[in-house]
């Protein structure tokens, strides 16, 4: 077995631990890893919608004021070393093997079998350690509370637009999941949120960052401080990044570059525009809950109508589970209608925690599209797009799951260190990481 292959196939098989909210294993195994934070600053984010947008923007806002940076984000949309960004690019291959070899040991010595998650997650701090990086921006993965991101040590933490998700996990009630969210607020350090909805849900957040110490992480008991933005009715996610990270960079006293940061910023599945050769025009757009597509949908109609002025729109969808699937299909009748002359691709997401709905399931909905088609995987959706001349084709928009952005781009071809770094290769914004 070759050295690359040792610990790429612990990791596959870490998968079969399934998903498990704690922060005992992920806690024992980073106090045996001995990392030193003490000259790094930890940036910790959380939310339903944009909070991938917002690190993504904070470390480009990073890399163009030369300070240097790692980001960890969930999930990869192509491969694995994507999620760790050094300075915006994803790690090397061979800088993520050593990282995961590291943890095996210690998963051995604890008698842990660690997650999927968690082992990217030590692997992303045993790398910042290793780079020892200015600046760790973490990605929560799903709550809060229980993630193993809370182990951290982080020293600011941001909240982005909360709304009902995974409530067989976090519960029934917008309360519940912004309990378990807001709780990655640190004792004596700033946490930063939109002003909630409603001034029960505000009280909530406070409630929580008062009592938010963590006694297995041995945290002092103390209150995080509250810093509430308001942020307007009809805010696209976007901007709402951008108004969290200003604030973000100024509680740091950090230069702001965030204008600059905004129009350079390839966030891979992410209102992603692509031009092919062929003529062709994709959107790639990972809006994958109901309140994420109603967010997005101005932006989504502003580039359909106008960025490239063509007649028909195809539409190409594909979703995991969700927890109100009439809404969120609800939502994509919503955009045919608005978007107008639409033919509608129904496919199936693949390589996904949960398995994709199938496109038969999702024919039953009353469509208002044109023209219907359904295919079980998006390649031979491409296949039939890509044969048509590029003006009877129109503007190619693909939404829904983040894996589906992953699958297209991946037959695309387009999943290297170029089209998956933050800031496009011909913008001459270069920060070396140590190694390279």
């Amino acid at each position: 077995m070759s050295d690359s292959a040792e610990p790429r196939n612990w990791l596959e098989m870490t998968k079969k631990t399934g998903m498990a909210l704690g922060l005992q294993n992920t806690s024992k195994m980073l106090k045996q890893l001995h990392l030193d934070f003490s000259d790094t600053t930890i940036i910790h984010v959380a939310g339903s919608n944009g909070k991938g947008t917002l690190c993504a923007l904070l470390a480009t806002n990073f890399t163009l004021i030369e300070q240097s940076n790692v980001l960890f984000s969930s999930p990869h949309l192509c491969r694995v070393e994507e999620r760790i960004r050094i300075g915006g690019v994803p790690v090397r291959a061979e800088a993520f093997d050593e990282a995961v070899k590291k943890i095996r040991l210690v998963s051995l010595a604890c008698n842990i079998a660690p997650t999927f998650f968690e082992v990217t997650f030590l692997a992303a701090m045993i790398i910042a350690r290793e780079q020892n990086v200015r600046f760790l921006i973490l990605e929560t993965g799903l709550g809060g509370r229980l993630d193993a991101t809370r182990c951290a040590p982080a020293d600011l933490a941001l909240l982005t637009s909360i709304s009902l998700e995974h409530t067989d996990i976090l519960g029934g009630e917008i309360n519940q999941i912004i309990k378990e969210k807001a709780a990655i607020a640190r004792p004596g350090k700033p946490i930063i949120a939109r002003v909630m909805d409603t001034i029960d849900y505000q009280k909530t957040v406070e409630s929580v960052a008062k009592n938010c110490y963590q006694s297995l992480l041995n945290e002092e008991k103390q209150p995080a401080q509250c810093h509430f933005i308001d942020i307007p009715d009809g805010t696209t996610a976007r901007k709402e990044a951008n108004i969290l990270a200003k604030r973000a960079l100024e509680i740091l006293n950090q230069k702001s570059m965030l204008k600059t940061a905004d129009e350079l910023l390839n966030w891979p599945g992410r209102l992603q525009r692509i031009s092919l050769s062929s003529g062709h025009n994709l959107i790639l757009e990972a809006a994958h809950n109901p309140t994420g597509l109603e967010k997005i949908l101005p932006e989504i109609i502003n580039l359909t109508s106008n960025e490239y002025s063509t007649q028909k729109t195809c539409i190409i969808f594909g979703t995991s589970p969700q927890q109100d699937m009439s809404a969120m299909l609800d939502g994509i009748g919503n955009m045919c209608d608005r978007i107008g002359n639409v033919e509608l691709i129904l496919t199936k997401p693949h390589g996904g925690r949960y398995p994709g709905v199938e496109p038969q399931s999702l024919l039953k909905y009353p469509w208002p599209a044109l023209d219907i088609h359904q295919y079980p995987h998006v390649k031979q959706a491409l296949d039939m797009l890509l044969e048509r001349d590029p003006e009877e084709c129109g503007t190619i928009l693909s939404i829904g799951s983040l894996y589906l952005q992953g699958n297209i781009l991946t037959y695309l071809g387009l999943d290297g260190d170029d089209e998956l770094s933050l800031i496009p290769k011909n913008s001459n914004v270069v920060w070396h990481s140590k190694g390279d």
